[in-house]
C-alpha cells in the first residue's frame, strides 16, 4: 500500500508541475508549438515518465528538472519575444509556396515538401484550382495559409459598400438550471438586477438547459426537454 501511495503522489506532483509549466508557458495549442516548445515539451514528457515508471529515481531531482525545463522555456519565450533575431533564428521562417498560381518549387524543396502534400493542404483550404490562389504560406507551425486573388474571394457588404448592423454576441446566463451571475454582471446588471432576474424566473430556471442573452437583454432559452426533430435522416 505505501509503494501504491507513492506512486500516486508521484503522478499527481509531475503532473500538477507539468500543468503549471505549460499554463505558464502560454497559450497554444499542439499543432502551434515551436520547434523549441516541441523539444522542451517530449523532455518534460519523458523525465515525468521516468520519474513515474522507475522508483529509484528522486521525486525531488526529477521536480527539479521539470522546473529547470520550464523556466528555460519561459525564459527562451521572452527573449524571442523581445529580440526578433532570436526567434527567427530557433524557429521556422514563413515560405512562400504558391504566387499568383505557381508553385515555388525551391521554397517546397527548402521546406522539405512534395507538391503532392501542399496540394492536399490546399484542398484542406478547400482550394481544389492552384490558379486561384494569390498567396500560400507556410507557416513557422506548419499551417498553410491561403490568400485567394480577388476575384475568387467572397462578396462581403464593404465590398459591395453597404453599411450591415453589428453582430449579435449571445452570452450563456443559465447553464443547466444555474444562473450566471458573473455573466449577468458582465453585461451590465447590477446585483439588484440580478435578484429581480432571479425571483422573476424562480424555478423555472432548474427547466432551462442553456440560456443566451444579448447585450440588448434578448434571452434565447434551450429547454432541458428539447430532442431532435427527425431533420437528419440517418
Amino acid at each position: 500500500m505505501g509503494e501504491l501511495g507513492s506512486i500516486v503522489f508521484t503522478v499527481v506532483a509531475t503532473m500538477a508541475v507539468l500543468v503549471t509549466i505549460w499554463l505558464v508557458a502560454g497559450k497554444r495549442q499542439m499543432a502551434d508549438l515551436t520547434p523549441l516548445d516541441f523539444a522542451m515539451s517530449i523532455t518534460a514528457g519523458t523525465v515525468a515518465g521516468a520519474s513515474i515508471a522507475d522508483p529509484r529515481i528522486e521525486l525531488g531531482h526529477a521536480l527539479a528538472a521539470l522546473v529547470v525545463l520550464g523556466a528555460t522555456q519561459v525564459a527562451v519565450s521572452w527573449i524571442s519575444m523581445k529580440y526578433r533575431g532570436v526567434y527567427t533564428r530557433i524557429n521556422y521562417a514563413p515560405t512562400v509556396v504558391v504566387e499568383d498560381g505557381q508553385l515555388i518549387k525551391a521554397n517546397l524543396r527548402g521546406a522539405r515538401m512534395t507538391a503532392e502534400m501542399l496540394l492536399q493542404m490546399l484542398r484542406e483550404k478547400d482550394v481544389f484550382d492552384i490558379t486561384e490562389v494569390e498567396l500560400a504560406i507556410l507557416e513557422p507551425t506548419g499551417r498553410l495559409s491561403v490568400l485567394k486573388k480577388a476575384e475568387y474571394l467572397p462578396l462581403t457588404a464593404r465590398r459591395l459598400g453597404r453599411e450591415v448592423a453589428p453582430n449579435r454576441v449571445l452570452v450563456p446566463v443559465v447553464l443547466e438550471g444555474e444562473l450566471q451571475e458573473a455573466a449577468l454582471s458582465k453585461l451590465g446588471f447590477s446585483a439588484g438586477q440580478i435578484e429581480e432576474f432571479r425571483g422573476r424566473y424562480g424555478e423555472r430556471l432548474e427547466e432551462v438547459f442553456v440560456a443566451f442573452m444579448d447585450r440588448e437583454g434578448q434571452l434565447h432559452v434551450v429547454r432541458e426537454d428539447v430532442a431532435e426533430n427527425g431533420s437528419f435522416l440517418h
